[in-house]
């Protein structure tokens, strides 16, 4: 195959063979069958690139050669073809010039055709499987394969980049990998934030119900449990936005968090839509079930920001709040995060296990809740102050493309343990938004039986996560950017009951909303009080 430059820059012009007169055209990655014949009587034969004009790669196949033409905007690409051995076909390759300036918001929802976002889902579909490793971790190739295409076949009608998303997020949310995801739902909210009404009410998810913590109008009376919006249970409103949320394998608590943490006022607009008013059931405390109409509010507009936040704010630290017991708060492994604070991980833990064998708690609480990972390798360290001897982190590290090896990352090599270790018992409060790195850190604690959890379960998957260097990829039509984890990782774990699930509590406790009202940190009382019995 023949790759060549602009027409201007090329005296002799390359050729290519044709018996036939029909000729395929894959323009980007768009593949036009039945639009092109060999015409020699037309000097030069012009074929006018699809839009929008952008660097791609176009290719003519006839029925026995091939050429293609890395493409750029405002360029002309001139071939010959030369028909049956004798007839020479002048042809020519037009490319439009690149559109000026910023794409308003306006023009950014205004319908793509179904053809561009067709190659929009291939050019997505095909990243996925040529470079994410993890893609068929927790559903089979055969399924995987299926719901991709299924959703290639649904584009049927334009779409706006908006309507468009959907698709992408919900093939996301069904391939089971926390770490997959877009930048689309930030543009979204900061789009909704400026001129979308929603509903002006914050919600708090625990299990299968929904809890008004805050209301804009204050007609509702915090605490209520919200049993309907528009008529439509709220059971089967969290499922349905719980099918454009990605989580490793079938957790649910991380998606859970999402929606407790402001998102369910945008995720409900844009994937379920309303008015400019709701009607909602709702059921205050012992008392009967009562119906009210809200207007919907511009998010500037908003009164209603409850604060969820119950911990101290600090990223590390080691405290006693009870005699003969220690509290460890992580909650972060992410060294830029750490570095901006001025904290240095490797001294906190140097310093602070030196403080425990100084003063030899009876028991270690480990606070990981709300720590969404970061390096791996500090998580590996933590263990190492924890183990009872030498340990293995991780079994395998992989990209598509290759494994890695010893050399390449420490942590498939035998992990040694610090002079300096905790021997005393170890307890972990773990939720749904523990993932990643803190995941695999659980996972290992659980798998060595050297703690017990208390919470909820991990939003990590128990086995391992597929992470590290991301791919970012735009969408050439719809603009969308999309991310796509390279690595692999395995924990070097034992085997457990349910391979798509996190590391589970061994007492599970869910905060109600009460709890949650008055700021009471019940899964740190429960392991307190757990303590104080023994």
């Amino acid at each position: 195959m023949l790759q060549t430059g602009p027409l201007l820059a090329q005296p002799t012009l390359p050729l290519i063979k044709a018996n036939s007169t029909q000729v395929r055209i894959k323009d980007g990655y768009v593949i036009r069958e039945g639009i092109w014949t060999v015409s020699p009587q037309l000097k030069p034969d012009t074929y006018t690139a699809l839009e929008p004009f952008t660097n791609k790669t176009i290719t003519f196949y006839t029925d026995i050669d091939s050429i293609a033409f890395s493409v750029k905007p405002g360029h002309q690409y001139a071939f010959n073809i030369l028909l049956h051995g004798k007839d020479t076909c002048l042809t020519q390759i037009v490319v439009g010039n690149a559109p000026n300036g910023l794409t308003t918001t306006a023009q950014a929802e205004l319908p793509l055709p179904t053809e561009q976002l067709a190659m929009d889902f291939v050019v997505f579909r095909d990243y996925l499987k040529n470079e994410h490793p993890g893609l068929y971790r927790y559903q089979p190739k055969e399924k995987i394969d299926k719901l991709l295409d299924s959703c290639l076949l649904s584009i049927d009608r334009p779409l706006t980049s908006s309507e468009f998303a959907k698709k992408i997020l919900f093939s996301i949310s069904h391939i089971q990998d926390g770490h997959t995801g877009t930048t689309f739902t930030g543009a979204l909210v900061r789009r909704y934030q400026e001129s979308t009404k929603l509903f002006p009410i914050d919600l708090y998810f625990a299990g299968d119900k929904a809890f008004i913590v805050c209301s804009n109008s204050g007609q509702v009376e915090v605490g209520s449990e919200l049993l309907s919006i528009n008529n439509r249970s709220i059971t089967s409103i969290k499922h349905e936005l719980f099918s454009y949320l990605p989580s490793d394998g079938s957790i649910q608590t991380k998606k859970i968090h999402t929606l407790n943490n402001g998102a369910f006022p945008f995720l409900y607009k844009w994937i379920i839509g309303h008015g400019d008013s709701l009607a909602i059931d709702y059921k205050p405390s012992d008392q009967p079930v009562r119906s009210a109409t809200i207007g919907a509010e511009l998010v500037k507009n908003f009164t209603c920001t409850f604060d969820r936040r119950a911990s101290t704010g600090k990223l590390l630290d080691l405290s006693f709040p009870r005699p003969n017991v220690a509290l460890m708060t992580i909650t972060t492994f992410d060294e830029p995060r750490l570095s901006n604070a001025n904290l240095d991980f490797r001294a906190f833990l140097r310093s602070s296990f030196a403080e425990l064998n100084k003063t030899k708690p009876a028991t270690l609480i480990l606070a990981l809740r709300n720590n969404a990972g970061g390096l791996d390798e500090y998580g590996a360290l933590l263990y190492s102050y924890l183990a009872e001897g030498p340990f293995n982190y991780f079994t395998s590290v992989e990209s598509t493309h290759k494994k890695s090896t010893e050399a390449e990352n420490h942590l498939l090599k035998r992990q040694l343990v610090q002079e300096s270790t905790f021997k005393g018992d170890v307890y972990i409060l773990i939720n749904g938004l523990s993932f990643s790195t803190t995941a695999e850190f659980c996972a290992i604690t659980r798998s060595h039986g050297r703690a017990r959890f208390i919470g909820e379960e991990t939003g990590g998957g128990y086995y391992g996560n597929t992470s590290g260097q991301l791919l970012k990829i735009e969408l050439p039509h719809s603009k969308l950017n999309v991310l796509i984890p390279r690595f692999k990782y395995v924990n070097a774990v034992k085997p457990i009951l349910y391979p798509d699930r996190g590391i589970l509590p061994d007492y599970e406790i869910i905060p109600t909303v009460n709890d949650l009202l008055t700021k009471r940190d019940v899964q740190l009382q429960y392991c307190l009080d757990l303590l104080q019995k023994k």
